[in-house]
C-alpha cells in the first residue's frame, strides 16, 4: 500500500483519504487544503508504513469507491479517533451483488484487465465529456500490473466484511456507472448512513473544490 502526503501543512488537524481502485494522488490534485491531507492507495497487500499521527488534534477520514473498503479495514489500526468519515461512491462490501459490484461482473473486469479495460474504466467514470477531457490531464500513473493485482487482491480480501470504521454520511453520484447506485443505496440503508446525493458519474470530486467542501458539504 502506498501513503503519502498530499498536503503537509503542520496543522493540528489532519484528513486521512482512502483513493479509489487504480488511482494515485493525481486523481484528487485540483483540491485545495488549508488542513494537513495523507493519502492512501494502491491496495495490494496491507502491508504500509503511516507517519505519526498522535499529534493531530483533529481527524476525519474521506474514502473514495473502494477506499471505502479499505478505510473500514486500516482506521483502526492508525490509532485515530476520527471526528468524522465520509463515503463518496462506495461501500464495504465492494464484491457483492446486494452491497456492491456484482460478483461476476467484478469477475469480468477483472479478467479482461488491459490498457483498453483500464481507459474504458475510466471513461465510465463520467458522465459528461467535458470532465472526461478534463480528467485526462491527470490520470493517475500506475503501472497495468500493478492495477491488475490490486483487483485481485481486492476481490480476495473483500470477503471479509469486518469493519471499525462509524460512516457520518456518504455521496452517492445519481449517474454512477461503476458502483450500482441501488446497492449503495442498500448499503446505506442498512448502516442507517444519510445520503448526499450529487450529479454526475463515479467520479465525484469535480463537485468540490476543496477537501473541505466535502467534509461540510
Amino acid at each position: 500500500m502506498r501513503v503519502e502526503w498530499l498536503y503537509k501543512n503542520n496543522t493540528d488537524r489532519v484528513i486521512l483519504f482512502f483513493n479509489g481502485w487504480g488511482m494515485d494522488a493525481t486523481a484528487v490534485a485540483h483540491l485545495q487544503a488549508e488542513e494537513d491531507v495523507l493519502s492512501f492507495c494502491d491496495y495490494r497487500s496491507w502491508d504500509f508504513v503511516c507517519p505519526d499521527l498522535s499529534a493531530y488534534r483533529h481527524c476525519a477520514v474521506v474514502a473514495w469507491s473502494m477506499g471505502v473498503w479499505a478505510a473500514s479495514r486500516i482506521v483502526a489500526s492508525l490509532k485515530v479517533l476520527p471526528e468524522i468519515s465520509i463515503a463518496l461512491n462506495g461501500t464495504t462490501r465492494p464484491v457483492d451483488n446486494r452491497f456492491g459490484i456484482p460478483v461476476k461482473v467484478y469477475e469480468l473486469t477483472e479478467k479482461g484487465m488491459n490498457e483498453k479495460g483500464r481507459e474504458k474504466f475510466f471513461s465510465r467514470m463520467f458522465d459528461c465529456s467535458e470532465e472526461k477531457e478534463r480528467f485526462a490531464r491527470q490520470k493517475p500513473n500506475r503501472l497495468l500490473l500493478e492495477v491488475c493485482e490490486e483487483l485481485s487482491f481486492i476481490r480476495k480480501e473483500s470477503q471479509s466484511h469486518t469493519s471499525d470504521v462509524i460512516w457520518n454520511k456518504c455521496y452517492l453520484s445519481e449517474k454512477d456507472l461503476i458502483f450500482p447506485i441501488e446497492n449503495q443505496k442498500n448499503w446505506c440503508r442498512v448502516q442507517e448512513i444519510p445520503v448526499v446525493s450529487l450529479p454526475g458519474g463515479h467520479y465525484p470530486f469535480y463537485c468540490f473544490n476543496s477537501w473541505r467542501e466535502i467534509i461540510e458539504g
